[in-house]
């Protein structure tokens, strides 16, 4: 099926989603609702929830997370947590950004190589 554009959920909708990742836009026809590629499966979500962008992402993704820092994030005793990740353009891996407020131009991607901008405007 050809991708008709790409997806990320909004700020207050990261369930089903991972927040920063963009995702293929499978079926766009309804007005109201987008079918977007998740797993290798079909998932329809409210255009609402979604941010929309007809290119694929050239730029990493920053994400702050916000609220309580669950134990399983690390933070361990003696431990920094880190509550800042970043989300490779291309397969959609995160890489912790220990030590913030340093912002990196760019970043390799630990997973598939792919060195790109950050996008440090736009935080998820």
């Amino acid at each position: 099926m050809r991708t008709r554009g790409w997806a990320r959920c909004t700020d207050g909708v990261a369930d089903v989603l991972r927040r920063g990742a963009w995702y293929a836009i499978l079926d766009d026809a309804d007005n109201d609702q987008v079918v977007l590629e998740v797993r290798g499966r079909p998932v329809r979500f409210s255009r609402a929830d979604l941010t929309i962008r007809s290119i694929p992402p050239e730029t990493w993704s920053i994400v702050v997370r916000t609220g309580i820092i669950r134990p399983t994030l690390g933070g361990g005793k003696g431990q920094e947590v880190i509550t800042t990740y970043a989300v490779c353009p291309d397969c959609a891996e995160r890489q912790d950004l220990p030590g913030a407020p340093a912002k990196p131009p760019s970043l390799t991607c630990q997973r598939c190589g792919r060195e790109s901008s950050v996008d440090w405007s736009d935080t998820c």
